[in-house]
């Protein structure tokens, strides 16, 4: 369905004018058609979260309505439909911290090209940091290492929250030297809520895994017993489709070392077959491969420093699955600092790419030129994480009080 400007003129000018109205003493009331709830729903569910985040302010029956879980869910749902638009930025953890906008950059538009956001955390001396544990649907869950606190947030709407602490010391983020450990943050389908998964697996026993989950809206940690993994875990799990996926690097035999895909279903909480990889063949060793979303589907690249980088995105599961190249291209020459690590962010149909070095540089790379932009990052701390983040609604403390203060 296709709105017009003149709808939405309409329908934002008609709560205005009628509160307008009332406030005037014996004034007639002007006559404009009132469209039904549900038109004006369809409406707004198509604009911006700026506009929808000041609309709530129009009246208390917006309020409510914006404020609603199953109007985010509509918002979210027509922001990954429409592939036209620019719902995607990348969030910085330097200081301060900064939402970058990669279709600006590459259009040389400086005016919308950053902003500086407020993390809820913020650092209070030069040995503070904050790690990115994954980003979903908009929402960012971040750990503060000093404190340490983990907090959810919408980089869009500026809400947070911050979640509880385990109390267990041997599941502690990121883990001890002595343990393998994981984690990872995503959407739970089944369950209509998102979750955060943190554990480790023994490396005296090679097989006893310990895993932690907590939801966002029970915010209580517990934990899921009788799980078998089989391979040694680290680090930040990539969520897509509802599940949780690492790579990790297994014996074949006493010459060969192999990538496998070893993944975490948020619903069913168990570990799952692992997935064949497409890529180089022969001694897995040499190659660095790694795993990012973009858009909604699962990439796997590869690069050998000095050389040139690969990107698959993956359809499907287990025995249905696919692989399919969206991109190769030349590392040395454009992009100096990818011989040693990179970091691929964000990729665009008409080959423009952004990549992370190292944690310290951010790289504008245009395929078809074969060009390459740094975007300059001034802060004080040498190090930031990355990662790109939906611009959507999703409320993460739905309260009616807030929106009953608006109008006393």
């Amino acid at each position: 369905m296709k709105v017009s400007c003149h709808s939405l003129f309409i329908c934002s000018s008609y709560c205005k004018r009628s509160r307008t109205n009332q406030a005037g003493a014996g004034a007639m009331p002007e006559k404009i058609p009132k469209l039904p709830s549900e038109i004006i729903s369809d409406i707004l569910s198509r604009l911006p979260v700026k506009s929808l985040v000041r609309f709530k302010c129009v009246s208390k029956t917006w309020c409510s309505l914006i404020s609603h879980p199953g109007f985010a869910k509509e918002h979210l749902k027509r922001a990954k439909e429409d592939t036209n638009a620019n719902h995607y930025k990348i969030f910085l953890s330097a200081d301060p911290h900064l939402s970058i906008d990669p279709e600006a950059f590459f259009d040389a538009d400086e005016n919308l090209l950053t902003a500086q956001l407020n993390f809820p955390a913020s650092y209070s001396d030069r040995n503070s940091r904050i790690e990115i544990l994954g980003s979903c649907n908009g929402l960012v869950c971040g750990l503060s290492h000093r404190n340490p606190l983990i907090y959810i947030w919408n980089p869009s709407t500026r809400e947070s929250r911050e979640l509880a602490i385990p109390s267990s010391r041997e599941l502690a983020i990121p883990g001890s030297s002595e343990d393998s450990a994981f984690y990872g943050f995503g959407y739970d389908v089944k369950l209509d809520d998102y979750k955060i998964v943190r554990g480790y697996i023994s490396t005296s026993t090679n097989s006893e895994t310990k895993v932690e989950v907590l939801t966002l809206k029970g915010n209580k940690w517990r934990t899921i017993q009788d799980l078998r993994c089989g391979v040694l875990l680290r680090g930040r799990g990539t969520s897509a489709s509802g599940i949780l996926h690492w790579l990790v690097l297994r014996q074949e035999n006493a010459r060969s070392i192999k990538y496998v895909m070893v993944s975490f279903d948020l619903s069913e909480e168990n570990f799952l077959e692992t997935v064949p990889l497409p890529g180089p063949t022969g001694d897995d060793n040499i190659w660095n491969l790694e795993l990012e979303v973009l858009g909604d589907w699962l990439c796997l690249y590869c690069y050998r420093g000095g050389l040139f980088c690969e990107a698959w995105i993956m359809k499907g599961y287990s025995r249905e699955v696919s692989w399919t190249r969206i991109l190769r291209f030349n590392i040395g020459e454009p992009i100096p600092g990818g011989k040693f690590w990179l970091r691929l962010l964000w990729v665009k149909k008409n080959g423009n790419v952004v990549c992370e070095l190292n944690g310290r540089d951010v790289v504008f790379y245009n395929q078809n030129e074969g060009t390459a932009r740094a975007f300059m990052i001034y802060h004080e701390m040498g190090w930031f994480d990355a990662t790109v983040y939906m611009k959507v609604l999703f409320p993460l403390i739905i309260s009616m009080m807030a929106c009953d203060q608006a109008y006393n």
